[in-house]
Parts: structure tokens; C-alpha cells; sequence
């Protein structure tokens, strides 16, 4: 039966994986069968696997626990289907926990990638939330600056094409100082001849709208002014987090089509040997109050903060599976402590102190957290990049947090040890005449 739910989960995961043809939706349907087929599959396996997971992850507790920690080893290895089912609640606890830490860790690279790739200002104007438009007489403002060698103000607004709801951006003359075009038809020449019906599209949108360079195309605005415009130039956008719209015109075009032109970006260069501080642009814009201005680092910085709490609640969420988990443990810990007494009452007899029946009990729990880690640790990080890839048109990168990693390990071993502090408990106190006797 294991076998063949693997093969089911291999089988749903790669095709939603790896076709071409299928939708985010259908793919995404395709992949929560495959996960939900993996963790049960990994689920029935875990139990042949927990004797090879007992000896690497039980060198500890031989080397430092001593005689308790050799028999510890010993009693996770006697019942490896208790260990595994003991194990399993943890295992998905921090396979989830994984899951979400690698792909925020992605997210929040390819975030800063994004921007990094596509800004080359020294400081950006935003709105307050960083997505909204703002007065277009803030660049005006700006560019009376004493230091400021470049301005470049990025239009926006929503239009109408080939009946899709899209961003249209109007771009001016010198937006090539400020944002890097990866040209795959036209350079930055391009940009000079707009004029007043060319156009520029991202190379995805291109394509997905099958326009090449020289077709035309029929702009709808809001106030259903409507224009004709020609594709002048591909360049290479950003499909994680496109800074200008599904098709940039020219400003002067797009100040014709729309009554009150707004910006969404207003970007800004020093000269050679001027340093432009924040807090000198910020004073110039203390008629804007809903204007934000910040470094280009800065700016990166606030995203993933963002991105970072958009996550948090989910990490809240999921740290209750592993609390969950616990409880889980510390049941079976105590059902394996009632079940083996009269073992333990032996133990008690040839010479085990009360100090190493807790040490043992410990090490047994640490042992099976450990495993449940070393099952739960890889499975998220395959889930994770399962997932990266299927995302892969929207350039999402995989890119491994390791120091929260580390943490989710330390984290399985604290679990073990709170786990185990009742169980261990019970068994130090047991008298070991009494214990011998029990049935």
C-alpha cells in the first residue's frame, strides 16, 4: 500500500510539476493531492527507516548519556512503528514549518532580486503604501534640489487592453538612468522615439498576448479615451514583481489620455560627487504628506519586512501543530513508560539510579523528536522547491534559510526534552518491588 500511494504522490506531483498546459488552479489541485499522498506515504514508510534515522541521530545520546542513553537508543530502535507513529504528528508539524520558512526565504529574494535588478536610483518617492499613485507636481518639486543630477517621473494608471484590465506607464526621457532595460528587441535609443503612439512591453506580456514589435494594439482608459499604439521594444520584465505596468508609452502620451496624471514612482540620481540625503527630500515634500521617500536599500529593506509579516501569522499558525505534536509525544512517552514497568522495575533493581531513568526516558524522547526533524526537515524542503518550481513564470527563486533551519532542529530537540519531562517523571518514581510485580 505505501508503494503505491509513492507512486501516486510521484505521479500527481511531478505532472503538476513539469505540464506546460496546466493552470495555476489545476496545478495547484494536482499538488495538494501530491503532498497530501506524500505525507501519508512517508507517513507508512517512516517505520523502516526509523532504525538507520535511531543510529545517526542517537550518537549523542551514546557518547554523552552513557549507559541510559545506549538503552534509550536501544527502546526507540525495539519498537521502530511506536517511534515512527510517535515521531509522525512532529514530522509534519516541522515539515510545514519548513515548507513556509523556505519559500518566504524565497519570496524575500527574489523580492529584493526583483528590485535590485530593475532600480538604479539612489533614492525612490513613493506613496505612503507604496503602491498607489501620487501627484505628478511632486517631480516637479524635486528636481529644484540643489545635488540632484536626475529625475525621472514613472506615470501610472489603469487602462483597457485587448479587453484585460491592465497598468499602463508613461515613461520620459531619462528613465534609463534610473531603471535597467534588459532589452530582448530595441535599446535604450527606443525610448527617445516613443513619441506619441509607440509603445514598450514586457517580454511575458508580450508573448502572452502574441504582439511582437511593429503590431498594433488599442489602449482604453477609464474615461473611455481610446488610442492605438505600436510595439517599439521588448525588454525583459520582472514577472515577481513588475515595477512598470503591462505596457509603458511615452508621458507625453499618457498625459494626453488622462486628465489628472499621477505618479507611481518618481526617481531620483545624484550628481557626480553630491550626496542626497532622504531627509533634504522629504523636507522639499512636506506638501505631500502621503509621499514616502526612501534609499534604494531602504526601500528593499521595507518590502521584505513586509513580505515578513504578511508570514508571520501563518508561522504563528503553524507553530501550534508542533505544539499540537507535544501532547502527542508526551501520550505515547507516558503509554510506553506504563507498558514497560515492569522493565523499568527491573532497571531499578540491578542498579539504575532514579537521576539515569530520567536521563534514559530524555534521550528515548529526544531521539524520536530528532527523528520526526530529520523526516520533516527534507520533506518541506521538497515540498518547498516542488512549489518554486511550479511558480517558475513568476521567477520565484528556491533559496534555503539556513539559519532558521538550524533553529527548527534545536527546536525539535527542545520539543523532545519538554516532552518527556512527565513520562520521566512517573518512571524515576517508581518503586521497583511494586514495578516487578506489575502485569
Amino acid at each position: 500500500a505505501a508503494e503505491r500511494i509513492a507512486a501516486l504522490d510521484v505521479l500527481a506531483l511531478g505532472y503538476g510539476t513539469l505540464a506546460a498546459e496546466l493552470g495555476v488552479a489545476d496545478r495547484f489541485s494536482l499538488l495538494g493531492v501530491g503532498v497530501l499522498a506524500l505525507f501519508v506515504g512517508v507517513a507508512m514508510l517512516s517505520s523502516r527507516l526509523v532504525r538507520p534515522l535511531v543510529r545517526l541521530v542517537g550518537i549523542p545520546a551514546r557518547r554523552i548519556g552513557g549507559a541510559a542513553g545506549k538503552i534509550a537508543e536501544r527502546n526507540a530502535q525495539r519498537s521502530p512503528g511506536r517511534t515512527a507513529a510517535t515521531a509522525a504528528a512532529l514530522m509534519i508539524g516541522i515539515a510545514l514549518v519548513t515548507f513556509i520558512s523556505v519559500l518566504a526565504n524565497g519570496l524575500r529574494v527574489s523580492n529584493s532580486d526583483a528590485i535590485e535588478r530593475q532600480i538604479q536610483s539612489d533614492v525612490i518617492v513613493t506613496s505612503q503604501d507604496g503602491y498607489t499613485a501620487f501627484p505628478s507636481a511632486v517631480g516637479e518639486v524635486v528636481g529644484d534640489l540643489a545635488g540632484v543630477e536626475t529625475v525621472s517621473n514613472v506615470r501610472q494608471d489603469i487602462a483597457q487592453i485587448q479587453g484585460d484590465g491592465v497598468s499602463l506607464t508613461g515613461l520620459d526621457d531619462d528613465v534609463s538612468e534610473v531603471y535597467d532595460f534588459r532589452w530582448e528587441q530595441g535599446s535604450d535609443q527606443v525610448l527617445a522615439e516613443l513619441g506619441s503612439d509607440g509603445a514598450l512591453l514586457p517580454g511575458n506580456v508580450a508573448d502572452d498576448r502574441n504582439l511582437a514589435v511593429g503590431d498594433t494594439f488599442t489602449v482604453r482608459t477609464p474615461s473611455d479615451e481610446t488610442k492605438d499604439f505600436v510595439v517599439r521594444g521588448i525588454y525583459e520584465g520582472s514577472p515577481f514583481y513588475p515595477l512598470l505596468g503591462s505596457a509603458s508609452i511615452s508621458q507625453e502620451a499618457f498625459d494626453d489620455l488622462y486628465d489628472r496624471p499621477r505618479n507611481r514612482f518618481t526617481l531620483l540620481n545624484a550628481a557626480e560627487g553630491e550626496t542626497l540625503s532622504t531627509a533634504d527630500v522629504g523636507r522639499a515634500l512636506q506638501g505631500f504628506p502621503d509621499t514616502r521617500v526612501q534609499t534604494r536599500d531602504g526601500w528593499i529593506e521595507k518590502e521584505d519586512n513586509e513580505i515578513q509579516q504578511f508570514l508571520l501569522l501563518l508561522y504563528v499558525l503553524l507553530a501550534l501543530s508542533v505544539i499540537i505534536s507535544l501532547f502527542g509525544m508526551v501520550n505515547t512517552l507516558a503509554l510506553s513508560v506504563f507498558e514497560r514497568t515492569r522493565e523499568l522495575g527491573m532497571l531499578r533493581a540491578v542498579g539504575m539510579t532514579r537521576r539515569q531513568t530520567r536521563r534514559m526516558i530524555r534521550h528515548e524522547s529526544v531521539i524520536t523528536a530528532l527523528i520526526g526533524a530529520a523526516l520533516g526537515l527534507p520533506l518541506g524542503i521538497f515540498l518547498a522547491a516542488l512549489v518554486t518550481g511550479a511558480l517558475s513564470q513568476f521567477d520565484i527563486r528556491f533559496a534555503l534559510p539556513l539559519g532558521q533551519l538550524i533553529v527548527l532542529s534545536v527546536v525539535a530537540v527542545i520539543a523532545g526534552l519538554l516532552a518527556a519531562i512527565t513520562p520521566a517523571r512517573r518512571a524515576a518514581r517508581l518503586n521497583p518491588l511494586e514495578a516487578l510485580q506489575y502485569e
